[in-house]
């Protein structure tokens, strides 16, 4: 599998093996990245998974999916649903409005004293459960962009999904969208830019990667959890990097360790 196939890509979910996607929620209020900004503890190593050092709130508050790229809203609203009802953990049902977004490092951001990264995110879109179509099945039963898949939002595998839930009023009707806050945009030169950037965040050298973690300038530096380097030429997030990009080396992604080892069944798979 590509690290980003494009959302015009058919995916053969019978020979295409499917992605680790952890999925987080909240009743009410949205997630910050930074609470998913957290630093390695002294026994952290490469292959140390980072949701492994998440606060346990956050781990608890998480469901761990195996998808393709072409998952769409829907799908994840009602596998959300499914689980959060069977644990009676909290309700999702007819009126409410579950908003989705990326959360994921910035790259080109740098570490703070503290060894902690910069997080940011990026909006997916919103869900209604209900509403009009209540009585029908599938997708829809859902309004709102339930059709509007992980591809078209640009996913790059290795990100996060967060989502809030609203539930309707005691009028039963459904809540507005929330109002955005600003200081999460895009980081300096755009995420559009890929995991790729300059010298600091997660690739910083001797920081959470470095020359033996993340990989220098994310997450497919030297050794670590990638293999050959972002590329430097102009691409845009989630297109396929020029030049071999993530899939050359012994690493990244697709190549023989890190991610690759879980997606391509090469050595030592991330999950």
């Amino acid at each position: 599998m590509a690290l980003q196939p494009s959302s015009g890509d058919k995916i053969d979910h019978s020979t295409t093996p499917p992605f680790l996607l952890r999925l987080f929620y909240r009743t009410a209020r949205p997630l910050d990245p930074y609470e998913f900004s957290q630093a390695p503890p002294p026994e952290a190593t490469a292959s140390t998974e980072y949701f492994s050092i998440l606060p346990e709130p956050l781990q608890q508050s998480s469901l761990a999916l195996y998808q393709w790229s072409d998952c769409t809203l829907a799908q994840l609203t009602r596998t959300l649903m499914t689980e959060l009802n069977r644990q009676g953990e909290m309700e999702v049902g007819v009126g409410s409005r579950v908003v989705y977004k990326l959360i994921f490092p910035d790259t080109r951001a740098q570490v703070s004293e503290n060894g902690r990264g910069k997080w940011i995110d990026k909006p997916l879109g919103s869900v209604v459960v209900g509403g009009r179509e209540a009585e029908l099945e599938d997708n829809e039963a859902f309004e709102g962009d339930s059709n509007k898949t992980l591809a078209d939002a640009r996913f790059v595998i290795g990100d996060y999904v967060a989502c809030a839930v609203y539930n309707p009023g005691p009028d039963g009707r459904v809540p507005p969208m929330p109002a955005t806050r600003g200081g999460y945009g895009a980081p300096r030169g755009g995420r559009e830019n890929g995991f790729g950037g300059g010298g600091g965040g997660f690739g910083r050298v001797g920081g959470w990667g470095g020359e033996g973690g993340y990989g220098r300038g994310g997450y497919g530096g030297r050794g670590g959890m990638g293999g050959a380097a972002p590329p430097v030429e102009d691409w845009r997030r989630g297109d396929r990097p020029p030049g071999g990009g993530y899939n050359g080396g012994g690493g990244g992604y697709n190549g023989g360790g890190g991610y690759g080892g879980g997606y391509r069944g090469g050595r030592g798979g991330r999950y």
